[in-house]
């Protein structure tokens, strides 16, 4: 038996009232995180110890100007104020940057820890209750929610959408893992003309979702930039730019999530390289196009996901010649650039596509063939441990 964690996020149709409500609730916790933050940065001798900094939300509310903040649900304060300890320790750790502030027009989110339900009527449409709003906020629920919601987090987007995402957590029953080498496993190369190349031969094109929406951005843009800031212009362009954004990574992420779904389910190991995407995106020539192509996004939904069933994504070091190694007789074309697609063996005068081959020799080093030399960097299991993991679409919500 196991205890596992899962995401759930659904579109929400609150009314003018509940709008009012919520958007008093997004401009308090905004105001309390940067607020605190502030008060860090110029008083850090004060507030070494960043626990102190949650006293600070009780003598704020305290004070005569500042008694709007009792109008929204304490804990969303508190759990604001949680956030910006987590991003605090990051910093001191060397894992992110230094915070920074909010701004309005960004999405904007607050978490609701206890006192929620989740309320399936007669005719089966869902309702959402808060404390401190006495109506039920319609929530288009389209998948059934497993297991014991823990925490419910209420987010607008920059667009002007509103969601729900709900931290769920349902007790499982540990499978019998079977050999490693009876499991069915894959070799995947990423690319930017191909997105998924496998060992087998297929081939998944890019989609380039922002590519093809460019004019339509750079339209919007212009009009925008015309704009006195501020304006009631300004926020209806800005809105307008907003939705098309929106409309592209909605894209992206719906490519994402069948692409990876698909591989988890005829799979039981994915062998793949170990990107630099960091690294990568500073090319100025492919950035965009490699920030278009969501392969950091891609991996983490692969790793999730094949945690759920029982699976595994396996990476091989970084600097393994995946493209330039014949997979029939491990010779290496050193002469081999960028742009050759194609190539033919010098040893054994086998031609191959530059992407299969390298997704052959994924799979097979991967696997820890013996002909291949170890790599300096072992051989590893993807971990959460390395990346911090959001809310998207239905995910897994990592232990802190």
């Amino acid at each position: 038996m196991k205890v596992q964690r899962m995401g759930y996020r659904f579109r929400i149709y609150p009314t003018k009232k509940q709008k009012i409500f919520l958007e008093k609730h997004f401009g308090c916790c905004r105001f309390i995180y940067n607020y605190l933050l502030n008060l860090h940065s110029k008083h850090y001798e004060k507030f070494k110890n960043i626990f102190d900094l949650k006293k600070e939300i009780a003598r704020l509310k305290k004070l005569e100007g500042f008694k709007w903040l009792k109008e929204v649900n304490s804990q969303s304060l508190q759990e604001s104020c949680l956030d910006l300890i987590k991003a605090l320790k990051r910093f001191f750790k060397k894992l992110s940057q230094k915070p920074r502030f909010k701004r309005k027009f960004n999405k904007q989110t607050f978490k609701i820890p206890q006192f929620f339900e989740l309320r399936r009527s007669n005719r089966g449409r869902f309702f959402l209750l808060i404390p401190k709003l006495g109506t039920e906020i319609r929530v288009n629920a389209h998948r059934e929610v497993k297991g014991k919601i823990k925490q419910v987090t209420i987010s607008k987007t920059s667009s002007g959408e509103y969601y729900v995402s709900l931290n769920c957590e349902y007790v499982v029953k540990a499978r019998n893992k079977t050999d490693q080498k009876k499991k069915i496993g894959i070799g995947i190369d990423l690319g930017l003309t191909s997105f998924i190349t496998t060992s087998s031969g297929n081939k998944k094109a890019a989609p380039k979702f922002l590519r093809k929406s460019e004019d339509k951005l750079k339209s919007a843009q212009r009009v925008l930039s015309k704009k006195d800031r501020y304006s009631s212009n300004w926020r209806k362009a800005r809105k307008k730019v907003a939705i098309l954004y929106g409309k592209v990574r909605n894209q992206r992420k719906d490519f994402l999530h069948k692409a990876s779904r698909e591989l988890v389910n005829e799979n039981q190991v994915i062998y793949l390289e170990d990107l630099n995407v960091k690294g990568m995106i500073k090319n100025r020539h492919l950035s965009k196009s490699i920030a278009d192509a969501g392969w950091g996004e891609f991996i983490r939904q692969l790793a999730y996901k094949t945690a759920w069933e029982d699976k595994e994504v396996v990476r091989i070091g970084r600097f393994e010649p995946s493209s330039k190694l014949c997979s029939n007789c491990s010779y290496i074309n050193e002469e081999l650039k960028l742009q050759d697609r194609f190539w033919e063996c010098k040893s054994c005068l086998s031609r191959h596509d530059r992407d299969v081959n390298a997704a052959k020799n994924i799979l097979k080093i991967g696997q820890g063939m013996s002909e291949f030399k170890p790599v300096e960097k072992p051989t590893s299991v993807f971990s959460f441990k390395k990346r911090q993991v959001d809310s998207v679409k239905q995910e897994p919500f990592p232990r802190l």
